[in-house]
């Protein structure tokens, strides 16, 4: 009887964990895996806790609170596009969410590249050998690309 009582607990600790996640925030089914996993990592009966989590988890996807993976995608790297973010820093953003990538807008990357070198430089700024490769460093950790760091640098300042 009693670990009837626990496992009902955790099931319904583990759906109040999933709905309290999603509330923030859009959440993929493989993050909220691994959420769920770190949150309840004290539980002993690690059969139990699989299960309990696999039914939470599929609540909210026969919900409709965990969505299509490919809009989820297109939301999360939208708003990484806002923060001027590369699309590789993107991309494995994406990847370790469990999410698919999203497909490179050329153009769009290279106004991004170009707007965060404008933004962290003057806009008359005359750049000399050290300093083209200062930047270019500085795009590629934002997760640019070797390509678009060479168009913004060598083509378009």
């Amino acid at each position: 009887m009693s670990d009837e009582k626990d496992s009902l607990k955790i099931k319904q600790a583990a759906a109040r964990k999933v709905m309290d996640l999603i509330a923030k925030r859009d959440h993929s089914e493989t993050e909220l895996r691994q959420k769920l996993r770190k949150a309840f990592s004290h539980e002993e009966n690690r059969e139990e806790l699989g299960e309990a989590l696999d039914e939470a988890i599929d609540f909210a996807k026969d919900s409709g609170f965990i969505g299509n993976p490919d809009e989820l995608a297109e939301r999360m790297a939208d708003t990484l596009h806002r923060r001027h973010k590369g699309i590789h820093y993107i991309n494995n953003y994406l990847r370790e969410k469990g999410l698919p990538p999203v497909a490179t807008d050329r153009e769009l990357e290279l106004e991004k590249a170009l707007h965060v070198v404008k933004n962290k430089y003057s806009e008359n700024y005359e750049f000399s050998r050290e300093e083209k490769a200062r930047a270019g460093r500085f795009l590629a950790s934002r997760g640019f690309d070797s390509e678009t760091v060479r168009k913004v640098l060598y083509e378009k300042l």
